[in-house]
């Protein structure tokens, strides 16, 4: 079974969500809630299709929710990258709108993904990603890309395209040098704590997992598994 630190996912919420309206979430994906035990604090993972390298169709529409974040995406990845976030962030979005509450929606994983975002019923307020060697936070309106290389003096330099400048309100900064290298789940780490309070029993930011019992599951629907299941127990006599 694969560690929860490989790939994260999901949204976060302080309030218990109304079963009956979660149907709606994700044009009617799949979804697990787990309840995040002692903590009032509720999880949802989300059965959200895959996208095909390619295919814009998500990032279109998310396009309307942060129109300066959603061109540097455009402007920054390639034609070989599928984008997972844009659903993601257009499920936050929907989920805080729907349930009439903010959200927390993240998408995070070792390799590329590190998407983390927060929604109220009034639209998404903060976005945090990263499409390597770049850094980009978006907040009310004003995109902010940060470039980054590895500590080794020998690292190629990233030269920001030219595209950005015709991005209204984007701030290009210079480029940092890693020392320790990119942080796992960094985009998420740095804004979930200031969302909730209590949330170190996922695990975010470790190569682990919650303790088992640190979750409670509490409803699903067309949904069969989840990189939470193991905090739940639910995988408790697999091998690790």
């Amino acid at each position: 079974m694969i560690p929860v630190g490989y790939r994260i996912q999901g949204v976060l919420l302080k309030q218990k969500p109304d079963e009956a309206a979660l149907p709606e979430v994700g044009h009617g994906a799949g979804y697990k809630l787990f309840e995040l035990v002692g903590r009032q604090l509720w999880l949802l993972d989300l059965n959200l299709p895959a996208l095909k390298p390619g295919d814009r169709a998500a990032i279109r529409a998310a396009r309307p929710l942060a129109p300066s974040y959603v061109d540097a995406l455009r402007v920054l990845g390639s034609d070989d990258q599928p984008f997972e976030q844009a659903p993601w962030l257009t499920a936050t979005a929907g989920v805080a709108k729907l349930l009439g509450q903010p959200a927390f929606g993240f998408l995070s994983d070792d390799e590329r993904l590190d998407f983390a975002a927060i929604a109220t019923p009034e639209g998404v307020s903060v976005i945090g990603d990263t499409l390597e060697p770049y850094l980009i936070r978006w907040e009310a309106g004003a995109l902010v890309i940060q470039p980054y290389c590895k500590s080794d003096p020998d690292a190629e330099t990233p030269c920001a395209p030219e595209e950005l400048s015709l991005i209204p309100a984007a701030t290009v900064l210079e480029t940092e040098r890693l020392t320790d290298g990119y942080p796992l789940h960094g985009n998420v780490v740095a804004e979930i704590g200031g969302f909730a309070p209590g949330v170190e029993v996922l695990g975010i930011g470790t190569w682990g997992f919650g303790p088992i019992g640190s979750l409670r599951l509490v409803g699903k629907d067309r949904m069969e598994q989840s990189v939470w299941d193991r905090a739940t127990g639910a995988h408790r006599d697999r091998p690790h």
